[in-house]
């Protein structure tokens, strides 16, 4: 893995890009960068097909403003985590963003299967309910409003795959309440984004790897859209309570 220091250096013209991207949609008035990608996603996908609405998200974040979703190159991960646990898989996401995980996993699923995605941002969670519409798959995803801390408490589990992508520094505290509240069965997979460099994901990864009640491992990459920065993506696998002690 690279120095901190080093991936922060490269990461520098890509801010500086990103900076005058957001200062011309903000003088040709284009708006916020989530309605933004919804229109875009409407004049270049087909309604229905959840692929073209990936395509069309990806070609936005490429082309016109980054995005923060997980991208194409790493959601390759999640795509074969979820082929492996099959079509049935109830999913848990923590951060929707713009609704572009919660389509890519529930394009691999079947009813029963089911994504529940946790957002707290009013306006996320507007537009990722119509980009979901838009790709055809609102009958496989449910997204609710609401914080990661007060909304866990609330659900019911267990859940085969739990997908983290919210506040970085959130991820071992909402860990820890999942599997206190039994949330989690002996073989969930638990899949973290953006635990690179760049991100501060060290007492997670130290958890994860050390605690005795995983088996985990680091899927290296790159920030979305940005192949010359490091990141990655830890895989953790469940062994259940049992297992080891904190």
């Amino acid at each position: 893995m690279a120095s901190t220091a080093a991936t922060r250096l490269r990461a520098v013209p890509v801010a500086l890009r990103e900076l005058g991207r957001t200062l011309v949609a903000a003088l040709r008035r284009e708006g916020n960068r989530l309605d933004a990608a919804l229109r875009f996603a409407r004049e270049h996908a087909r309604a229905g097909d959840p692929d073209t609405v990936l395509a069309a998200l990806d070609r936005f974040a490429r082309e016109r403003r980054m995005l923060i979703n997980v991208g194409d190159e790493k959601g390759l991960v999640l795509d074969a985590e979820l082929r492996r646990l099959g079509p049935h898989a109830r999913v848990l996401e923590l951060g929707c963003f713009a609704g572009y995980s919660a389509i890519r996993m529930a394009r691999l699923l079947s009813p029963p299967g089911r994504v529940l995605s946790v957002e707290p941002s009013p306006t996320s969670v507007r537009v990722a309910r119509e980009m979901v519409a838009l790709a055809g798959v609102a009958d496989r995803v449910e997204i609710r409003a609401g914080r990661s801390g007060d909304v866990i408490p609330t659900l019911e589990g267990p859940f085969d795959l739990v997908f983290l992508d919210h506040w970085k520094s959130l991820y071992l505290e909402d860990l820890q309440q999942l599997e206190a509240r039994a949330l989690l069965r002996p073989g969930s997979v638990v899949v973290a984004d953006n635990v690179g460099p760049l991100f501060g994901a060290e007492a997670y990864l130290g958890y994860v790897r050390g605690c005795g009640r995983y088996d985990s491992r680091y899927v290296p990459g790159h920030v979305e859209y940005q192949e010359s920065i490091e990141d990655g993506i830890e895989v953790s696998v469940w062994r259940g309570a049992a297992a080891g002690a904190t």
